[in-house]
């Protein structure tokens, strides 16, 4: 099978697949990716919504939530595939996987929030049901302004 024609497979996280998601947050952030201890306590607190993206059965993805504030909300806080294997649909099928999960799981209300100016990411967003709600300056720190956007679940739970 080529690296353009994967057998994709989605499944939860385990705790031995945390250094994978490690090196692949290092590959795209190479000095502020997610580390470790984040990726155990994800896996242990909310382990229906750290899942994976696997080609011919090895991790080559990840899409992570957590739950917000509100009831029945929760916060997509990454969404990451390997640098060989984007650009291919894998992000749009593992994002279709993972809200599929939390619309079952009860969640009414999905928030994320990404750069103003990543288009790619924003389309595929808006795809996905996801509205613009609010832009905010310094979101993340200074200069790290964020679009904010939010998805109504299509399903109850």
């Amino acid at each position: 099978m080529s690296i353009n024609d994967p057998q994709l497979s989605f499944r939860a996280a385990s705790v031995a697949d945390v250094a994978t998601l490690v090196a692949l947050e290092a590959s795209f952030y190479p000095t502020d990716g997610y580390p470790a201890p984040l990726f155990f306590q994800a896996h242990h607190q909310w382990p229906e919504l750290l899942q994976l993206v696997c080609a011919d059965g090895q991790p080559i993805g990840y899409c992570m939530g957590a739950p917000g504030m509100q009831p029945q909300s929760l916060w997509l806080m990454s969404v990451l595939i390997s640098a060989e294997h984007r650009g291919q649909g894998i992000g749009a099928k593992l994002l279709r996987h993972w809200l599929t999960n939390v619309d079952q799981l009860g969640y009414q209300t999905t928030h994320l929030s990404v750069a103003p100016g990543n288009s790619n990411a924003i389309e595929l967003y808006q795809q996905l049901g996801f509205r613009n709600s609010a832009q905010e300056r310094d979101y993340l720190g200074p200069g790290q302004h964020r679009l904010l956007m939010q998805r109504q679940a299509l399903t109850s739970g």
